[in-house]
C-alpha cells in the first residue's frame, strides 16, 4: 500500500489549488497605482510648504520629535492637539516654541541661576591649569623679554659657597656647604622703582635686597624632641613646591629632609639613600591635583632615584626606588606627577622614567669622534614638557633631548666658552728665558671648555638658562617646533657676544650644532661659580571671574642665581675673586611690549 513517504519524489509534490494560483497584475493597474502616488506626494509638499497658522504657535508644550528629552505624559497631550492636516515640520516648530516658552517661564518665576554658568568656568579653570602642568600650553614669550636691560642685585648672608636656590613667589630660599638652609623674601619691582623715583634701580642707595626671614643651621637641638633634626654635613641640593607648603633638602650625610616653608620647621626625615642626596624635585601641581598630594624625586650618589608622597604633615611618605643608572645621579627633573628625567654623571646618560609604569627610556650622551672636545659625564638636566629636555655637560654643550628620538634633536658645543690657557712662565718650573722660548714652540696644551654648572627652563614657554663660571646667565630660546635653541645673548649684557677683536663668539652654525668661543676681557656680573638656578614669571594680578585674584599677563621674569668660591660637588676649582651668595637679576618686557 503505498503512501506519502513510500511514494517517489516525483509523486510526492504537492500541487496548489487553481483556485489559490495569484492573477497576473495588469499594466494599466500598475499605471493607476503610479498616477495615485503622484497626486499624494504633490498633496503633500504643498501642505508642507504653508506657514503654520499663528495660534499654533502660541501653544504650550512639553515635547518634539526630535529627540528631546520631554516627559511622556507631555508627548500624549501634545499628539492629543495635534491636527489632523499638520505635517512633521510644522509639529516640530510648535513643540520647539512651546518647550522655549515655558523655560522662559520657569526663569522668570525662579530668576537666574549662575550655579551652571559657575561650574563650566570651573571647569575651563582647571583645564587650562592640567594643560599648564602637563606642559601642553607652549608660550612663546622669550623674544618679548629685554634680557639686555635687566637690573641685578647682589645679597648674601655670612656663609660658605652656595650650592642651591629655590623659588617659591615671593619667596626664595638658599642653602649652602656650611649646613645653612635661609628663607628670603623679593621686593616687588614697583615697589623699588616707586622707592627710587625713576631712577635707576641699584644706583641711589635705596635697598631693595631681599629680606632674610628665617635661617637654620646644623642640627636644631630641641631638648623636648625625640628626634633632633638638621643636617650634619654640607647641604648639597633643595627643592620648593610650588603650593608654599614645604621645603625639601638633601646633604652629604645621606639626609633627606622636609620643611615647613613658613617658618623652616623640621617635619621628618628620611634615610632612604645610602649615600648623598644630590638632586631634588617636585613635580607640577595644579588645583585639580591638590588632593593627592605632592610628588617629590630625589637622586642620589648611591645610583638610585626615589618617589615621596607629601599630602600633609602627617602623612610624609616614601613611596619606591627606581634603579637603572650606572654612576652618580647629579641632577633630576620632574615633568608631571608621574614623570621624571635624570643623568647620570660618568655614564654619560639620560633616562626618562615613567614611575607608575616602572619602565625607563636610556638616551646615550657620549660626543662622537668629531667633536673637538669629549663629554665626560653630564651634570645638568631641564624639562621641557610635556616631551623634550636639555641637559648640560662637562664639555660645556647643551643638548636638546625629545623622548621619541634616541639622539639629541641639537647640540651647542661651548656654550659659555672656553678657559684661557695661563702663561708657560706660571707653570713651569723652568727659569732660563731661552729654555721657556724653546717650551712655547712644542706647547700643546688645549684650552679646557667651561662646564655647564647649573640650568633651568621656565616650564610651559621656550625660555631656557644656563650657567657657569664665566661671570654671565645665558638664555636660550626652544624653537617652535622643538627641534634647536637659539641665542638670545647674556642677562644684564649685550646681545652682541663678541670679543675684543670684534669676532663673533657664535659661530660654526652647521648639522645642528652651534659653538660659542669667548674672550678673557668679557667680565659678567656674576663673580664666582653658578651653583644654581631658579626662575619664575612676574605676572599682572587681574580680577577672575568669581572677584578673587588671578594671574594675567607675563610682565617680566624674576631670576634667582646662586654663587660661591667653589662648585656644588667638587673642590677642584678655586676662584679667588669669587663671591659666596646669591644674585637677582629682574627682567623687563621690551619697549614696544610695554606700549601694546
Amino acid at each position: 500500500m503505498s503512501s506519502f513517504f513510500t511514494a517517489p519524489a516525483s509523486q510526492r509534490k504537492r500541487k496548489r489549488p487553481e483556485n489559490d494560483r495569484a492573477q497576473p497584475r495588469k499594466r494599466r493597474d500598475v499605471e493607476k497605482n503610479r498616477s495615485t502616488d503622484r497626486r499624494i506626494k504633490s498633496a503633500t509638499t504643498e501642505r508642507s510648504h504653508q506657514p503654520p497658522p499663528e495660534e499654533e504657535r502660541d501653544d504650550e508644550i512639553s515635547g518634539s520629535d526630535s529627540g528631546s528629552d520631554i516627559g511622556s505624559e507631555s508627548l500624549e497631550a501634545s499628539d492629543a492637539t495635534s491636527e489632523e492636516d499638520e505635517t512633521g515640520a510644522e509639529r516640530r516648530v510648535r513643540l520647539a516654541q512651546r518647550y522655549l516658552d515655558r523655560i522662559k517661564g520657569e526663569v522668570d518665576e525662579a530668576g537666574f541661576d549662575a550655579e551652571d554658568l559657575d561650574k563650566d568656568i570651573i571647569a575651563r579653570r582647571l583645564k587650562e591649569d592640567v594643560d599648564e602642568v602637563k606642559g601642553r600650553q607652549f608660550r612663546l614669550i622669550a623674544n618679548s623679554l629685554d634680557f639686555q636691560n635687566a637690573d641685578h642685585i647682589n645679597f648674601r648672608a655670612d656663609t660658605l659657597s652656595t650650592t642651591g636656590v629655590a623659588v617659591c613667589k615671593p619667596y626664595v630660599y638658599t642653602v649652602s656647604i656650611d649646613k645653612t638652609l635661609i628663607k628670603w623674601q623679593i621686593q616687588s619691582p614697583q615697589i623699588a622703582r616707586t622707592r627710587s623715583a625713576g631712577k635707576r634701580q641699584g644706583q641711589d642707595g635705596v635697598k631693595r635686597r631681599p629680606k632674610q626671614l628665617a635661617f637654620v643651621k646644623g642640627v636644631k637641638v630641641r631638648a623636648s624632641a625625640q628626634q633632633q633634626y638638621g643636617h650634619t654635613a654640607a647641604i648639597l641640593s633643595l627643592a620648593a613646591s610650588q603650593d608654599g607648603k614645604y621645603v625639601a633638602t638633601g646633604g652629604a650625610d645621606n639626609k633627606l629632609i622636609i620643611w615647613a616653608a613658613d617658618d623652616l620647621r623640621p617635619l621628618k626625615t628620611f634615610h632612604t639613600h645610602r649615600d648623598s642626596v644630590v638632586g631634588l624635585d617636585f613635580a607640577p601641581s595644579s588645583s585639580s591635583t591638590s588632593g593627592f598630594g605632592t610628588q617629590l624625586f630625589s637622586s642620589s650618589m648611591d645610583r638610585s632615584i626615589k618617589t615621596y608622597s607629601l599630602a600633609g604633615e602627617e602623612s610624609l611618605a616614601y613611596v619606591e626606588t627606581l634603579f637603572g643608572h650606572q654612576d652618580h645621579v647629579a641632577a633630576i627633573s620632574a615633568v608631571s606627577q608621574d614623570l621624571c628625567v635624570s643623568v647620570g654623571t660618568r655614564d654619560r646618560s639620560a633616562r626618562w622614567w615613567r614611575v607608575v609604569d616602572e619602565t625607563q627610556l636610556k638616551f646615550l650622551g657620549d660626543s662622537s669622534r668629531n667633536d673637538e672636545y669629549q663629554t665626560g659625564s653630564l651634570d645638568c638636566v631641564a624639562a621641557v614638557p610635556p616631551n623634550h629636555f636639555v641637559t648640560g655637560s662637562d664639555s660645556g654643550a647643551i643638548q636638546l633631548w625629545s623622548q621619541h628620538k634616541k639622539k639629541c634633536v641639537y647640540t651647542i658645543q661651548t656654550a659659555h666658552g672656553i678657559d684661557p690657557l695661563p702663561a708657560l712662565e706660571g707653570v713651569t718650573s723652568e727659569s732660563d728665558p731661552k729654555v721657556i722660548e724653546e717650551l712655547k714652540k712644542s706647547d700643546r696644551r688645549r684650552s679646557t671648555p667651561r662646564a655647564i654648572t647649573s640650568l633651568v627652563a621656565l616650564p610651559g614657554t621656550d625660555v631656557v638658562l644656563s650657567g657657569s663660571w664665566d661671570g654671565w646667565i645665558r638664555v636660550w630660546k626652544v624653537s617652535d617646533d622643538k627641534r634647536t635653541l637659539e641665542p638670545l645673548g647674556k642677562v644684564g649684557g649685550s646681545t652682541d657676544v663678541s670679543d675684543a677683536d670684534g669676532k663673533a663668539h657664535m659661530n660654526g652654525w652647521s648639522n645642528g650644532e652651534a659653538k660659542a668661543l669667548s674672550s678673557p676681557n668679557d667680565q659678567g656680573p656674576i663673580r664666582g661659580v653658578i651653583n644654581g638656578l631658579a626662575v619664575f614669571e612676574r605676572r599682572k594680578e587681574t580680577v577672575n571671574e568669581f572677584g578673587g585674584k588671578k594671574e594675567g599677563e607675563c610682565q617680566g621674569l624674576c631670576i634667582v642665581a646662586g654663587t660661591g668660591k667653589e662648585m656644588r660637588l667638587g673642590r677642584w676649582l678655586n676662584m679667588k675673586n669669587g663671591r659666596n651668595g646669591a644674585v637677582v637679576f629682574e627682567v623687563p618686557l621690551k619697549a614696544d611690549e610695554l606700549t601694546e
